[in-house]
């Protein structure tokens, strides 16, 4: 018997149970640490997954890749095992999803199956690929407050983001907790099966991305020429940014030798993606490390948050409100656009305020802050335009109509976006306000979005890039957009990564450029009657703004849409049995 065991090719399977803790996002800003417990046993190769809390498909995805990849390097045979998974903590709801718990479920199902011990103080977050990397998530910022909270002493962490390192280095700095940076699962089990007497530092690597080598020059046109001066103003105003955030780093002892590379790089980087066409990629990318440069700058200074709110309201109240025309419509669209998601982060931050506010809440207000000098910028470039003066109300029916297509759109969706519905939110405050252009991009962004988002699990979004790749886009927007989703749609093909947010973007540029034509129309017919041409009847019962060249034929068919609707009334009180004399 002996001698027949130990020529068997697999070992028998164990039964064992393992528990671990991994990091989770339970909200837009919180995150929440979760216990994960796995039991293996002998069987017949299935995997079983608690349906309290219900799973998403991306979840049991990540179970099948975890067991995969845990039994591919222990010389047990998997299809002698089955596993179980279950997970406890306050979720928040019933539902849980996603795929970065993987390089924890990995690491449960190997400590099982290989008989060793889990530290109970080491948090972990990160997908796990079949050959053991551990990959990119999100909300590390969130994860690792959480962790910290829960008493751990390490979070493992995928590779991070210049702001995530930045910001990590803020919450490891005062001591008790380390946040460590791994790129295989190898680098994490050598923390996960430690002994409890090793320490460990935080460590992390700040390295620029270089650009997809096959990335072909855009043509520029006006459109993206005029917004190319914006993106160079937004780069230029980075390079400020970081000169004077390193000059504080090396004054207070900060990551200043770390970073100035990196950012070096950047800025290079994103000039050249201005010279190739590419100006919203430079623009956004350098929206987004100014506020990184931030935290750069402030060291171990204290957040003042309500000087920082303080400042972005002074900036909201000092912005221009450009003069809305034919031709520099979509440019104060833009600004108004990014007026209102200022403004709506402010008061969401002022009204999230807690007593353990900090760096995360002082992001939401650079955001702000940013947008806000965006908006001015945009705002710079629809005055310099000028053109024909314009009345926005001539919109209103289209954004009626767009944001009723979209709140239908997300009401009939089995799985709802959240991101498609915090704009369909922002879309309909833009329409109380009379900002009709607004609701109608964030109406078009919200119903593009949640139509992605259904496809998700039935379509392939690499081969739909591909087919949408060498389109064009016809609309300003359209166009920057279009070439914000070429340029992720080629470091995708390049990193033979998922083309989803190309597919998503080439998807929007082009509703973008239906919903932009229609817009145009409006403006040009109301252009038109403004010069004398007759207004249509239906028109004039809809518009609230009467063009005084056509006030009388406007007021008789006003009088006769109150007439028609005055009778119906008094239809359906008559056949309702209400005495309307009374």
């Amino acid at each position: 018997m002996l001698l027949l065991m130990a020529s068997m090719p697999f070992a028998l399977c164990p039964t064992e149970s393992r528990e671990i803790s991994l990091a989770a996002v339970v909200s837009e800003d919180s995150g929440g640490i979760f216990t994960l417990h796995v039991d293996v046993k002998p069987g017949t190769g299935r995997i079983y997954t608690s349906i309290d809390p219900r799973t998403g498909f991306s979840t049991q995805e990540s179970e099948q890749a975890a067991v995969d990849y845990a039994f591919s390097r222990s010389g047990i045979n998997r299809s002698e095992c089955d596993v179980f998974f279950s997970m406890r903590g306050d979720f928040g709801s019933n539902r849980i999803d996603g795929p970065s718990a993987g390089g924890a479920m990995s690491a449960a199902v190997n400590a099982a199956i290989s008989n060793r011990t889990i530290r109970r103080d080491v948090v972990m977050t990160g997908t796990i690929s079949p050959e053991g990397s551990v990959g990119e998530v999100g909300g590390i910022i969130e994860k690792a407050l959480a962790a910290k909270e829960s008493g751990a002493k390490y979070m493992l962490v995928p590779k991070l983001m210049m702001y995530e390192s930045l910001l990590l280095s803020s919450v490891s700095s005062e001591g008790g907790f380390a946040a460590i940076e791994v790129a295989n699962f190898s680098e994490a089990e050598r923390v996960l099966f430690s002994s409890y007497s090793e320490n460990f530092s935080s460590n992390y690597t700040l390295q620029s991305d270089a650009m997809p080598s096959s990335l072909p020059s855009q043509q520029y046109d006006a459109d993206t020429a005029r917004f190319s001066i914006v993106a160079t103003h937004t780069v230029d105003a980075l390079d400020d940014t970081v000169a004077s955030a390193l000059a504080h780093a090396r004054a207070s002892g900060g990551m200043a030798n770390e970073s100035e590379k990196y950012f070096s790089d950047e800025l290079s980087k994103y000039r050249r993606q201005i010279a190739m066409g590419y100006p919203f990629t430079a623009a956004n990318s350098a929206f987004l490390l100014s506020v990184d440069a931030e935290y750069l700058g402030m060291g171990d200074s204290e957040v003042d948050i309500n000087g920082s709110i303080a400042d972005v309201q002074a900036c909201l109240d000092s912005l221009p409100v450009p003069k809305k025309t034919r031709e520099n419509f979509h440019w104060a669209t833009g600004a108004d656009l990014r007026r209102i998601w200022a403004q709506n982060r402010l008061n969401g931050t002022i009204a999230m305020r807690s007593d353990s506010e900090g760096y995360s809440t002082l992001r939401d207000l650079l955001y702000s802050y940013s947008w806000c000098g965006i908006s001015r910028e945009l705002a710079a470039q629809a005055d310099d335009i000028g053109g024909t003066p314009i009345n926005e109300s001539v919109l209103m029916e289209l954004a009626d109509k767009r944001l009723s297509e979209a709140d239908s759109a997300l009401s009939s969706s089995s799985f709802l976006s959240s991101d498609a519905f915090s704009h369909l939110q922002t879309g309909l405050e833009a329409y109380d306000e009379g900002d009709y252009g607004a609701a109608i991009y964030e109406a078009t962004y919200a119903k593009s979005t949640q139509a992605v988002a259904d496809e998700a699990g039935g379509k392939n979004f690499s081969a739909a890039a591909d087919a949408l790749a060498n389109g064009t886009a016809t609309s300003l927007w359209g166009k920057i957009y279009f070439g914000q989703g070429a340029y992720i749609y080629y470091a995708s093909k390049e990193k033979l990564a998922s083309a989803t947010d190309a597919y998503r973007l080439f998807s929007y540029s082009s509703a973008l450029d239906a919903s932009s034509r229609e817009i145009d129309a409006s403006l040009a017919n109301q252009t038109s009657l403004a010069a004398g041409k007759p207004l249509p009847v239906a028109a004039a019962c809809a518009k609230p703004v009467i063009i005084y060249s056509q006030q009388a034929t406007a007021s008789l068919a006003l009088f006769g849409c109150v007439l028609f609707l005055a009778i119906l009334v008094f239809y359906r009180m008559g056949r309702s049995g209400i005495d309307w004399r009374s």
